[in-house]
């Protein structure tokens, strides 16, 4: 199943209990607009600069162009992962935690009640496990430490460096505390998935999903909502 590409597309059985999907056509809505993403010329991708695509107006006015794919009403910039979230991923903490959870939790409650409340226990769990990352300021730090101890160390700025490493450790050890809930959000929707699988995960989203939180939020401004109709 897909969806969202603004494409025709045909499916073809290949035999294995497998189909091959085929893009056969572009896809226009009925005013004529074209809302295919990217347009090819000989199999590769070609960039079709604004000024140079069909204007097409909106019931209210508003001025959408042609291709490009239908962009946003309210664009969300993805947040960067911190240094701290990357390393539980990368380092499967959460993952071994809940399986943890799991072997002792028989059930849990639904998706839509259910919350994750054994923050100490977590972090008992990272203490035991002898969790650590490094940030880029750590990398970047060590890497003058070398130099610096290459080129003859001076005392003071032995010091300094040092006084760097305590504020970054410091630093490392109130992340956890900082992005609390980022991380319990991501334990709930690891133990969720294990319990009620896809199903939950998502009825999970409807709760936490940031594009849906911006969504309850414009449906309860109706004054902005015509705005972004009217394209103002």
């Amino acid at each position: 199943l897909t969806y969202g590409k603004g494409l025709v597309q045909n499916t073809k059985e290949i035999g294995y209990n497998a189909r091959l999907k085929l893009t056969t056509a572009k896809y226009y809505i009925p005013s004529g607009r074209c809302i295919q993403a990217v347009s090819y010329k000989d199999g590769e991708p070609v960039h079709i600069p604004d000024d140079q695509r069909a204007r097409f107006k909106t019931r209210n006015g508003r001025t959408v162009l042609d291709g490009g794919g239908v962009k946003p009403d309210v664009v969300l910039e993805k947040a960067k992962d911190p240094a701290l979230i990357q390393a539980l991923d990368e380092q499967n903490m959460i993952f071994d935690f809940v399986t943890r959870f799991c072997l002792t939790s028989d059930s849990i409650a639904g998706p839509d009640s259910f919350h994750f409340t054994d923050w100490d226990g977590f972090t008992a769990f990272l203490a035991e496990r002898n969790f650590t990352y490094q940030t880029a300021s750590d990398k970047a730090l060590e890497t003058l430490r070398q130099k610096a101890e290459e080129e003859g160390l001076t005392p003071n700025l032995q010091q300094s460096i040092q006084a760097m490493e305590s504020n970054l450790a410091a630093y490392r050890q109130e992340s956890l505390s900082n992005h609390r809930d980022q991380i319990v959000n991501l334990i709930e929707q690891e133990i969720i998935g294990r319990y009620y699988f896809n199903r939950g995960r998502k009825e999970l989203g409807l709760r936490n999903d940031p594009e849906i939180a911006a969504a309850n939020q414009l449906l309860k401004d109706p004054a902005r909502y015509k705005q972004i109709l009217k394209g103002k």
